[in-house]
């Protein structure tokens, strides 16, 4: 059954782009966009209200991200994920949060680790209430100040990149027994090397945090014991 999106309105077309890029891509990775199924973009852009120029952009945006293919004669279609496209994304993740976490090591300033101390808290509160969407998008701000002072925006912007496909992959791991106790420790042993400005400790925490959080989803998305990230 064809999904129907929402209409969207905004007067910059730039930001209707990357609205209509989100909404696919969001759309694909929670699956109600299945393999296979195509993307026709003169229905989307009736569906959404807008003009078929973003819609098309949006379209090309998910090309270049594997996530959709085209097919002569068939238009474009719905590409999916496969394990080892799952695996490879969380690859990308831990080596990028290693480095980043690195970098911010010799530049994060108190008041970011004030707030990070504020935020692990407040994550693993709303763990202990069961509420898994609030936690995660505390994770997501936790992860955020860490990226931003590293004042390094070329890795910043490839975990941009990451970012939807990291936040849902993190929030299935949330759901494995036990992980959201071993997220408050992984969180502190960052914040605590960020704190002693270690880099080589901080790399060292976030490859960590970021292995064991793959770790869990692999597990909790049911994907092969032999598969490692």
């Amino acid at each position: 059954m064809a999904h129907h999106f929402s209409p969207i309105k905004f007067d910059d077309n730039g930001h209707i782009r990357d609205s209509v890029f989100s909404i696919l891509r969001n759309a694909i990775l929670d699956k109600k966009l299945e393999p296979g199924q195509r993307l026709v973009e003169r229905t989307i852009a009736e569906q959404m209200g807008i003009s078929r120029t973003p819609v098309r952009e949006a379209i090309n945006k998910l090309i270049l991200e594997r996530l959709v293919t085209h097919i002569p004669r068939k238009g474009v279609v719905v590409s999916g994920f496969t394990k080892a496209d799952i695996v490879e994304i969380l690859f990308i993740r831990t080596s990028l949060e290693a480095l980043i976490c690195s970098i911010a090591a010799n530049k994060i300033k108190p008041r970011e680790l004030k707030r990070l101390e504020s935020l692990a808290k407040q994550i693993s509160d709303e763990h202990g209430k069961g509420n898994l969407k609030k936690s995660n998008q505390l994770n997501d701000k936790f992860h955020e100040i860490i990226y931003r002072s590293a004042e390094s925006p070329r890795v910043y912007s490839f975990l941009n990149t990451l970012h939807e496909y990291i936040s849902k992959f993190t929030q299935v791991a949330y759901s494995k027994p036990g992980r959201p106790e071993e997220v408050w420790v992984e969180h502190n042993a960052i914040i605590e090397a960020l704190r002693k400005h270690d880099s080589s400790a901080a790399e060292v925490a976030a490859k960590s945090h970021a292995e064991n959080s793959c770790k869990a989803y692999l597990e909790m998305a049911f994907l092969a014991d032999d598969i490692k990230p």
